[in-house]
């Protein structure tokens, strides 16, 4: 009876200094676990002029200044046809999760009839970069280009603003 008592009381202690060894390893790996803290930040980090070609005696004059970080305010003056101006603006995720490109915005959108009156025979063209994934830390270009293109129309100095912004996506 004796020796099933001592058994017992011993199958006790082995139980708790586990349970006790067990608790203390629980601490230990919950206080270094690192935390999975997600950041997702897109922003244009960069725009610089590529090119400038003037198509007369007057060289095309632009400026481009970043907004908030999320939009890109540009500014032209062309002067006759062939003047073309160049910019690229670099896309950054400054996150650490992989990010979208699902549109982007233009202000006004000259390609639509209602707003392309307006800056007739003026152009801008945008590389397509719509479903491109940016890794964190990595950086994509958009490229964008203004012509005044060659038409028999009127010879008129278009001066306009044009504003650029993204929509993205965690992936």
């Amino acid at each position: 009876m004796k020796k099933t008592l001592n058994t017992k009381n011993n199958i006790i202690i082995v139980l708790c200094f586990t349970i006790i060894c067990m608790s203390i390893g629980f601490i230990i790996i919950s206080t270094n676990k690192e935390t999975n803290e997600y950041s997702y930040n897109v922003v244009f980090s960069d725009v610089v002029k590529t090119n400038t070609l003037k198509g007369s005696n007057n060289p095309p004059i632009s400026s481009a200044k970043i907004i908030n970080m999320s939009e890109i305010v540009m500014n032209f003056t062309m002067y006759a046809p062939h003047d073309e101006v160049s910019y690229t603006a670099h896309i950054e995720n400054k996150g650490n999760i992989p990010c979208e490109i699902v549109d982007i915005i233009e202000s006004p959108n000259y390609n639509d009839q209602k707003f392309k009156n307006m800056i007739d025979p003026v152009t801008i063209k945008l590389s397509d970069i719509k479903g491109k994934i940016i890794p964190p830390e990595e950086t994509l270009d958009l490229k964008i280009v203004a012509y005044y293109n060659s038409t028999n129309k009127e010879i008129i100095p278009k001066n306009f603003e044009y504003k650029i912004g993204l929509i993205t996506r965690s992936r």
